[in-house]
């Protein structure tokens, strides 16, 4: 070994010890050598993107890869500094020669299909990331990457499925157990799912939402509706950060039960209204101009909580809705129930108690999330938790007392970053 050499390995030493600065150093008094001269830059430049001195690393990593472009790893190193300086197009040359050079790198191609996709290179991309899928199926970043450009793309099916095995790719005990079965579930994968849920229930035998999710997931038959244990229990857990995480999944009921009262044209706080399955009250908010008198309930403590909180209530009801109405005394001019029917199977029963607490001319908002015409029976259990109903059972419901004045099918809100189609109905009773 030669002075020379010694004196690299010696730098990089440093550089391993985490001493910086000395490697730094050492690495500098290399730089006019004429045989380390051009490993020196590359490792130079390397140590200052660490330390985030993109702009000064740039120019050595550039004239070692000019003096000896035969590294993978320098044409890697060279990439992620024109990436960190906003070179995107300059970024995906050396992200690509290191592919090339090393093609059985799987960060090399899931580096290089982030920076097409920051180029606005998408089939190139999809391209990159697919190999380094057929690399390492049990690395999840290039799942995520494709799940990312698919729901841009609007190619949702394909996103769903390439969620779910981004999911499986995570490490054991990474994702959460729910999250893991419906994954297995999207994918197919019915039986690893319900065994997944069996494990869980063994587990947390006391779980009425390892119980839920194993009857969602196809373990034995699905009841027709869900526990009421479940629905406080999950709507509990999930109250703190409710507003914020239905704003990330786009939820339209809020949006869409103000613009329809809009459309009517009622009169200001000119209705006695009800917001079965309350939550928060993002409904009950708009709803509230609109009401002489607003009634909320609620299976949650958690929600009604926050529902409270906002001060848009009359009056808040710790009850499950059935239960309310059939129990409650008086009508209402004005029911609301948003993103509530999906966790009621059966409505024949809801139907009938909504018709006795509805005063005759009230109006009925609801909304549910849309079972598809090649599905058979009324309504369905989702490996999401949720039930879906076809639109001719909301029909026959209908029939019974209500005119319909407004119906619209439209995304409910996201699931995984796609749409969940579904049928908002505004009735009257006649």
């Amino acid at each position: 070994m030669t002075v020379e050499d010694e004196r690299l390995r010696r730098a990089q030493r440093l550089h391993l010890s985490g001493d910086a600065e000395a490697a730094e150093s050492a690495y500098r008094d290399l730089l006019d050598d004429e045989a380390q001269g051009a490993a020196a830059r590359h490792w130079l430049g390397f140590l200052l993107m660490q330390r985030d001195r993109a702009d000064e690393a740039l120019p050595l990593l550039e004239r070692a890869v000019a003096a000896d472009g035969g590294h993978a790893e320098w044409h890697f190193n060279l990439g992620l500094a024109r990436a960190r300086m906003g070179l995107d197009q300059e970024a995906v040359s050396a992200l690509s020669e290191a592919a090339r050079l090393d093609p059985a790198r799987y960060f090399y191609w899931t580096n290089l299909g982030a920076q097409l996709l920051r180029a606005g290179r998408d089939a190139e991309a999809e391209q990159a990331l697919c190999h380094a899928v057929s690399l390492n199926q049990h690395c999840p970043d290039a799942f995520h990457l494709l799940t990312g450009m698919l729901l841009r793309l609007g190619r949702h099916g394909e996103a769903r499925r390439c969620n779910a095995l981004g999911v499986l790719a995570e490490p054991p005990g990474a994702m959460a157990p729910i999250a893991v079965g419906q994954a297995l579930c999207e994918l197919g994968r019915h039986e690893e799912a319900r065994a997944l849920a069996q494990d869980w229930l063994r587990e947390r035998g006391d779980s009425p939402v390892a119980r839920h999710m194993l009857a969602a997931f196809g373990g034995g038959g699905a009841p027709d509706s869900c526990d009421a244990e479940y629905v406080g229990s999950a709507f509990d857990a999930a109250a703190a950060s409710f507003d914020q995480d239905l704003a990330r999944l786009r939820y339209q009921g809020p949006q869409w039960t103000a613009a329809c009262l809009s459309r009517l044209g009622i009169a200001a706080h000119s209705l006695p209204a009800l917001d079965l399955g309350c939550g928060t009250g993002l409904v009950g908010e708009a709803a509230r101009p609109y009401a002489s008198r607003l009634d909320g309930v609620d299976l949650s403590v958690g929600m009604l909580e926050r529902a409270r909180a906002k001060g848009i209530y009359d009056s808040l009801d710790e009850r499950e809705l059935r239960d309310f109405l059939r129990t409650g005394g008086g009508t209402y001019q004005l029911i609301v129930c948003m993103d509530t029917l999906p966790y009621l199977g059966d409505l024949d029963q809801l139907f009938m108690l909504l018709a006795a607490r509805a005063a005759p001319g009230g109006l009925l908002l609801f909304c549910t999330e849309s079972l598809d015409d090649g599905e058979a029976g009324d309504f369905r259990l989702h490996h999401s938790g949720r039930y879906r109903h076809h639109v001719r059972y909301l029909d026959r419901l209908l029939q019974e007392g209500w005119e319909v004045l407004e119906r619209t099918r439209m995304p409910v809100r996201d699931e995984s970053g796609c749409p969940v189609w579904g049928d908002f109905v505004c009735a009257r009773k006649r």
